[in-house]
């Protein structure tokens, strides 16, 4: 295989970020004076009030400004010789920098080909089986279409085909997991044989009147095998990526898809959908890939080094980080060089950079008093990085260290051994003064430049990648009664409860939480999850948007009276039913909800399942939600809106009774002077 150097950070724009010396906060997208430099800056400028007194560790870091950068990109052109159409589910799609470093392994698969291979991974998408995939609207159509073309103009054309995690979609309520399931093997009841009735809420434009139920995983596999053989491509299958649901140390049967116990109402069990993937690729004489085997040695390694984080995205143990795509891609194109049918194709495969990935490009530690503290994270990766060393170093006013609560310093140091996978970061911010603490971290390797993977664009300054910190401290506000405020959300019935306590009693009158007409309460049991209340929302409408719906929330109120001044807000927020839900949480003392601030925008946590327990493998419940620490706002004659929109990563539909924000307690903190 060659070695091709490729610039694996593309540049997206000359917009520098030098304003004063702070780093990216408060920077307009305009350019600076240094025409581009990324000139270090030896003289920050803060705040002038209450200056801190020098510090010589401090004084030892200089900032730097940096271009911003964009996520992974790597290039070709539609038009090369060989084309590759991927077409698979959430594993394989591409995803936004938005989302964080969510990666699909078809968005990666470019790096590991030159320039004669266009990756095309339009098609892919999340939720998608075998079987709906096939039929819906502008998908399998649309694979058809580039084939013929391509046939025409007498270009190659690869279709990679790669299902099996939707293929055994299961719900409870029996209905619209018809439009996605299918059984590995033959199902001794005949539901190969049969027809089920469509429901109305099927997914995208799926169109039941021409989409029948029957088929089994095989017969649409082998729909693909024999369309894209006809149509002048070659197929190339491959078995499903693993979950990571882990026993002993090792992923399971169940996390490797073969499903050897049926479903509660179904009388017999799925099957094996690897072995099935492999069946029908050998009795059709096409090219088998086995990502389930390979994947699955590959994650035990990382279970047993407890590091499995770094491959997976968090909420669910099923989607992947970038360092998770990257290595898909690595174990498939291996596999593939041994497969002589493919030669033409893996001819064209180049050895993509090492890379060191941090998945975050800012942090905002808020504001609060001088003396206090808060601690932030963030992960820090490595794909065939074997050697060298990750240097960490912290700005003014912060520190950090590979634990949580000890061992935090200017600087951290990181070998990269063959066996690293990564770690997570802790920061530390500790204001000293009242001012701004607005500087670049600063990520270093001795050899490879670091950079964001998919999550949201950064900076880079040379070979030196920047995470914009961003803090304050401020002026206390002396004297008054603590006031507590707390929506349990549940009663000792466990039905949901509005109503607000107050410790001590009298101090202030909170109003009783009301939801908007967007969202219900729903008919799934509330309860307790580790000792603390929860209670459960859905959909009015049965549907779930992907942005937020201004009148889909639930909202808390706190009237302030003369003198009132609140602290800290908090709240403690899960989903049930999906790893997909996200919620913005703002607050607002108008009465008209205008002009909210926001405390987090996008936020999403732990999956909870309709009993209330934890999602396999998920060792969090409720998920704390904070404002800035100390917010010492005066509410004075106005009143205080606490607002939480649940929505969707993407709109859905038909689903919303299905799909459930959890609410546990939420806190309003301050003093009545």
């Amino acid at each position: 295989m060659k070695k091709v150097k490729k610039a694996l950070s593309m540049i997206a724009g000359t917009m520098l970020l030098a304003c004063l010396g702070m780093g990216v906060s408060g920077c307009s997208d305009g350019g600076d004076d240094n025409g581009g430099t990324g000139q270090v800056k030896s003289d920050p400028v803060e705040n002038p009030v209450d200056e801190e007194p020098s510090n010589n560790d401090d004084d030892v870091y200089v900032d730097v400004t940096g271009e911003k950068t964009s996520t992974i990109t790597a290039e070709s052109d539609e038009n090369a010789d060989i084309q590759i159409v991927m077409c698979g589910d959430s594993i394989m799609r591409t995803y936004s920098p938005a989302e964080g470093d969510e990666t699909g392994w078809g968005q990666v698969l470019q790096f590991y080909f030159d320039t004669g291979v266009y990756v095309n991974n339009a098609y892919s998408n999340g939720g998608r089986s075998s079987k709906s995939f096939y039929y819906e609207k502008g998908r399998w159509e649309n694979v058809k279409e580039i084939l013929t073309e391509r046939k025409a103009a007498g270009k190659k054309t690869y279709v990679f085909v790669n299902f099996g995690h939707n293929d055994q979609k299961y719900s409870g309520n029996g209905t619209t997991f018809m439009n996605y399931a299918t059984y590995a093997k033959e199902n001794p009841d005949g539901w190969a044989d049969v027809t089920y009735t469509k429901e109305s809420n099927v997914i995208d434009s799926y169109d039941p009147s021409t989409a029948p139920d029957n088929g089994t995983y095989k017969d649409f596999l082998k729909k693909y095998i024999d369309e894209t053989k006809a149509l002048g491509g070659t197929p190339v299958i491959f078995s499903p990526f693993v979950r990571c649901d882990v026993s002993n140390g090792e992923i399971t049967e169940k996390g490797a898809h073969n499903l050897t116990t049926a479903y509660s109402d179904e009388s017999a069990a799925r099957g094996n959908y690897a072995e099935a993937a492999k069946e029908i690729a050998e009795a059709n004489e096409v090219a088998f890939v086995d990502i389930t085997s390979l994947t699955r040695a590959y994650v035990n390694t990382a279970v047993a080094a407890n590091k499995q984080k770094f491959v997976y995205w968090p909420t669910d143990n099923t989607h992947v980080r970038t360092l998770g795509a990257l290595k898909i891609c690595e174990l498939a194109v291996t596999a593939m060089k041994e497969i002589s049918s493919l030669s033409e194709l893996t001819s064209h495969l180049q050895t993509p950079d090492s890379r060191i990935l941090v998945d975050t490009s800012s942090l905002d530690f808020g504001r609060m008093y001088p003396g206090n503290n808060a601690v932030k994270s963030f992960k820090v990766s490595a794909f065939n990085a074997t050697s060298g060393k990750i240097t960490i170093t912290a700005p003014k006013g912060y520190t950090v260290s590979l634990s949580e609560s000890d061992g935090f310093a200017k600087t951290l140091e990181i070998d990269t051994t063959a066996d690293y996978f990564g770690d997570d970061v802790y920061i530390k911010f500790e204001p000293t003064a009242v001012t701004d603490y607005n500087y670049n971290l600063q990520v270093t390797h001795t050899s490879i430049t670091p950079d964001f993977g998919n999550s949201p664009v950064g900076s880079l300054s040379g070979n030196i990648l920047l995470v914009a910190l961003t803090g304050a401290g401020k002026q206390k506000t002396e004297g008054g009664t603590d006031y507590t405020v707390t929506w349990p959300m549940i009663d000792s019935s466990k039905a949901v409860c509005y109503t607000a306590n107050v410790d001590p009693e009298g101090t202030v009158s909170p109003s009783v939480a009301t939801l908007g007409s967007g969202l219900k309460e729903s008919t799934c049991k509330n309860d307790y999850v580790n000792g603390k209340p929860h209670s459960r929302f859905c959909s009015s409408t049965n549907d779930w948007v992907g942005t937020r719906d201004e009148n889909t929330y639930i909202q808390f109120a706190l009237p302030g009276g003369t003198s009132t001044i609140v602290n800290q807000i908090t709240l403690e927020l899960a989903s049930s039913g999906t790893g997909n839900m996200r919620w913005d949480v703002l607050y607002s003392t108008n009465d008209d909800f205008s002009s909210p601030v926001t405390i987090v925008q996008g936020g999403q946590g732990t999956v909870l399942d309709k009993d209330g327990a934890t999602s396999s493998n998920c060792n969090e419940v409720l998920t704390e939600v904070k404002s800035d620490a100390d917010m010492a706002m005066s509410i004075a004659g106005k009143t205080l809106y606490v607002r939480v929109y649940p929505y969707m990563k993407t709109a859905e539909t038909g689903k919303g009774a299905n799909r459930l924000l959890m609410v546990g307690d939420v806190i309003i903190e301050g003093i009545v002077q």
